[in-house]
Parts: C-alpha cells; structure tokens; sequence
C-alpha cells in the first residue's frame, strides 16, 4: 500500500530508479544483477516520504529510525530492528521540515519528468527516458533520485528496501551480525575483484558525475 505517492508517482518513480540501477528487465547487460526494482527502491522511497504523516499517529512510530541494538538478522527469530523507535519533539520537527522539503521535490520532479516526456514519463522506451533524466532541467531531481535509489538498494530492509538483502547479496555483503559478529577469516576474505581497477568502469562513472 502506498504511503505519499500516487500510483501514477510511484509508476514515475519505479521507471525513473531503474534507469539509475537497472536490473536484467531492464538491461539484459545487468544479468546476475537486481536492480531498483528487485530491491523495492520506490517501497523505500514512499514509505520514507510518507512517514511524515505517520508522526501523526501517537500509536505508530514512523520508520526513521530502526530498533536496536542489533537485527539479529542470521538467529531463527527476528531481533528488535524490526520495531522503529519514537522521535523526540525537537526530531520530530526536524523530519518533518526535512519530509516536507522532500516531498515537494517528489511531486515536482515527477511531473517535470512527465513534462519532458510529453505527458507520461512512464510511456517513454528506455532510451528515451535516459534522456529525459541527462536533461539539465531534471539536474537537480536526478541527484535527490539518486542518493535516494542507492540508499533503497543497500540501507537496511527494515526500511522498505534491499527486498529480500537483494543489494547486499549483489556485492557480496552478509549484513550485520551483531551480537554475533564476524570471524577473523570473514574479515578478511576478500569480496571479490574491485570495480575500481577496472580502468573503463572508472571513467564511465567519472563522465557521470561531471554531467551532473
């Protein structure tokens, strides 16, 4: 069920984040590989924006910021990350003015992108919404979408996102594992080649950057 967005603003959004992190639907270069839509990047997104209405509901605290101290998240049982703890007042003024300036950009940013497309972002091929986004007009929604896209992909699942620890599967991250911990071999076990030796890898990300 969504939270802030609209059908039609989730539709946007879930279009736009797999441009971002495409999965193999997305890119057949991407097999092996979820992207934003395996990880439930908009679930993370909506459930972040709309948590400012839930600071309304005395009885509910709103997924800001998990339980603790640790998930448990390898024990046959669940641990205490799946609760949220409640904000204090002064928090709860800073989310608020926080969500707040969030969800604007939200409403604007989707419909501008519907503007690009000619009236739905949603109806555009793949190429021509990488397009729409490279667009300098979208600059500034695109660097909100993207910080927001790799948060969904890697930041806790209790947070709407990382559906099924998919992110961290991806790179080779077995999560936290407190109380529990990790032995000397998992420390040191290398995760596996780095992309950063890649010489073609690193310039494609640098020309990314400079465009926006």
């Amino acid at each position: 069920m969504l939270r802030f967005f609209s059908s039609h603003q989730a539709a946007v959004v879930e279009d736009a984040t797999a441009r971002i992190a495409p999965g193999p639907e997305d890119d057949p270069c991407e097999a092996g590989h979820p992207g934003a839509r395996a990880a439930g990047v908009t679930a993370y997104i909506d459930a972040m924006l709309g948590a400012l209405a839930m600071l309304e509901a005395a009885d509910t605290a709103p997924p800001i910021f998990a339980g603790g101290p640790w998930s448990d998240r390898h024990a046959a049982q669940p641990g205490p990350m799946a609760s949220f703890i409640p904000p204090d007042p002064v928090t709860r003024i800073a989310w608020r003015t926080r969500l707040g300036d969030w969800q604007q950009q939200y409403t604007h940013g989707i419909a501008l992108l519907d503007e690009l497309a000619g009236g739905d972002f949603t109806e555009a091929d793949a190429a021509g919404q990488d397009e729409i986004l490279a667009r300098p007009e979208a600059k500034t929604f695109l660097s909100l979408l993207f910080g927001h896209t790799i948060e969904g992909l890697y930041s806790n699942p209790e947070y709407g996102g990382n559906r099924g620890l998919a992110g961290w599967k991806d790179i080779g991250f077995p999560g936290d594992s407190q109380p529990r911990g990790y032995t000397s071999a998992e420390v040191e076990r290398s995760d596996g080649r780095a992309p950063a030796g890649d010489a073609t890898v690193v310039a494609d990300v640098l020309k990314y950057l400079e465009s926006l």
